[in-house]
């Protein structure tokens, strides 16, 4: 057996043994129908609050306008909001990417939706919350000069940061399949004089089903498990009645006497919806997901429309869908330099200087780095092995994807059950599993990456080296590696964001160890949830600039280690 064989065969295995052996222990310890009726038991006990969605309230002078969910129940609750969401957000999605590929509109419209998809956990929707407060916030000051106000509550504040928060993904989706498909289809309905309209309904919707059908997917899931939105806007009861908020909350209560079967039981819920999407989805993913970003580093080179020839609604509807996705990112970048409602200078250099920030800042480099590596190091084989059409290479895919679609927080369960007796427990030592977890959650985000790569590299190279006597390892090392690694930085640097900025995991293996000061083991997003749940305006600002300086920081040391060692293996 050689070298690719056993490496490939070394990276599958560490993948069994990290996410599906913990979850398959998980299972046969706990008798699963138990849990799935302690759930299902404990959904039944809640009640859905009788009320309509819109009400128009009088208070004093002003008509207040309150917006709602309808409560249909807990469990009725979980599985509408992500349909809703990402049935609005892959609308959203598709109407801006096919106005940047059929018309002429300036390029930075095709950039923005990158800065709103700019993670900063937390603070994003307590930007929103900031921008819909019904007495201060931006909105309402400006439609009280009209004796009006709106306020959003709940379920329904959560669908709104929800929707505008996974449209940019939605976009960029749907405009980098766009840009994959051949340009003459297009090219060809112009020119036998087709109009803007029939071009997309006729030719260009229809050869988006594999985009359009994994961005419903991948936002329903990306809903289904969210936890930010869930935990800032918790005050309402029927945000506390989602399946995600619920799996938390029981996981935290009794984390450190046992597992509660009820956690388990909505965990076990959350892990069966979302595979059984995946599965459904799994042969569109990684045809769509090839030249994933592309729109957003390369010119659109095809021949389109003037945007002065669509008419001003479609330039005010795509200027509104940007706009209303920059709102909370705009906001939080606001908070660095400025309290916007109150015009004071921001405190956040005075914060930031706290041991405890610097040190969480300081760990969430260390372990996103770390993952990142370990990552690309268990990755690269299985990508090369795939690539190159290999035995039994979809079965190696689809273990190398299993990771995507299970939710964070059941990993996070399986992994203090699996080890929680041994001498470095998640208890003593949990930066060994936010590594762990870092590593494997985001795993997929990397081997998409080297994939996509390693398939665009000319056989030849190989074929050539293979004839002169090169053996898989040293093509494998001395050809493939460095090249891979030279052309995906970009791509391993949104990788590296995913890893910094990720909740599930940070909120609830992070927070097992010292938290204080600078023995704290925590990673920055679980710092960030503990403080601006108490005092979130105070430290919007702090985390903006700490999130920030981490993925900077992050981002320019893996691109020059990445490249120093790209072009030491060469020379």
């Amino acid at each position: 057996m050689d070298f690719l064989k056993i490496y490939t065969i070394f990276s599958i295995t560490l993948v069994l043994f990290f996410v599906v052996i913990p979850i398959a222990i998980t299972i046969a310890n706990y008798n699963p129908s138990t849990c799935f009726k302690k759930a299902l038991e404990d959904l039944a006990t809640s009640t859905a609050l009788t009320r309509i969605p819109i009400e128009i309230q009088k208070r004093g002078e002003l008509t207040v306008i309150v917006i709602r969910w309808l409560d249909l129940g807990s469990l009725p609750n979980s599985l509408l909001l992500p349909l809703i969401v990402s049935i609005i957000a892959t609308a959203l999605g598709l109407v801006y990417s096919l106005s940047m590929y059929i018309y002429r509109f300036p390029k930075i419209f095709a950039l923005l939706p990158l800065l709103a998809y700019l993670p900063i956990p937390f603070v994003k929707p307590v930007a929103l919350q900031i921008i819909l407060d019904p007495d201060i916030g931006f909105l309402n000051r400006f439609l009280k000069i009209f004796r009006l106000t709106i306020r959003v509550e709940g379920l329904a504040a959560v669908a709104i940061y929800q929707i505008i928060s996974f449209f940019p993904l939605t976009y960029a989706l749907n405009l980098s399949y766009l840009l994959m498909l051949p340009r003459e289809f297009v090219e060809t309905s112009y020119s036998l004089g087709s109009s803007a309209k029939s071009t997309i309904l006729k030719i260009v919707i229809p050869l988006l089903k594999p985009s359009i059908l994994t961005s419903l997917s991948l936002i329903y899931i990306l809903s289904l498990e969210d936890l930010e939105a869930p935990l800032i806007f918790e005050g309402y009861p029927d945000v506390r009645g989602l399946l995600s908020y619920k799996a938390y909350t029981y996981f935290i209560s009794e984390v450190y006497r046992g597992f509660s079967l009820k956690a388990i039981g909505y965990t076990l819920i959350l892990l069966l919806i979302t595979i059984s999407i995946f599965i459904a989805i799994a042969k569109y993913l990684t045809t769509v997901y090839r030249n994933f970003g592309v729109a957003l580093v390369k010119p659109i080179n095809i021949y389109r429309y003037d945007v002065k020839g669509v008419g001003i609604a479609v330039v005010i509807l795509v200027t509104m869908i940007l706009i209303s996705s920059l709102i909370p990112t705009f906001t939080s970048l606001t908070y660095i330099i400025v309290n916007p409602l109150t015009l004071e200078i921001s405190p956040s250099i005075v914060y930031l200087l706290d041991a405890t920030r610097i040190k969480s800042t300081i760990n969430t480099v260390i372990y996103t780095l770390t993952s990142l590596f370990l990552a690309i190091i268990i990755s690269l084989p299985i990508a090369y092995w795939i690539s190159r059409r290999r035995t039994f290479y979809r079965l190696v895919e689809a273990l190398a994807l299993t990771p995507l679609p299970i939710p964070g927080i059941a990993i996070a369960y399986t992994y203090i059950e699996m080890f929680r007796n041994l001498p470095l427990n998640p208890f003593n030592t949990p930066w060994i599993y936010i590594i762990t977890l870092y590593t494997f959650r985001r795993l997929p985000y990397v081997y998409i990456v080297l994939k996509n790569t390693i398939s665009s590299i000319p056989l030849d190279y190989e074929e050539v080296a293979q004839n002169l006597g090169a053996s898989n390892t040293k093509i494998l090392t001395s050809i493939v590696s460095p090249l891979t690694i030279s052309t995906s930085l970009n791509g391993l640097a949104i990788a590296s964001i995913t890893i910094a900025t990720e909740v599930s995991s940070s909120i609830t293996i992070g927070g097992l160890g010292t938290t204080q000061g600078w023995g704290s083991e925590a990673p920055l997003v679980y710092m960030i949830y503990r403080d601006i749940t108490v005092s979130s305006i105070a430290v919007t600002g702090v985390y903006t600039v700490a999130i920030l300086i981490a993925i900077l920081i992050t981002i320019t040391i893996s691109r020059i280690v990445l490249y120093y060692i790209s072009k030491k293996i060469i020379y």
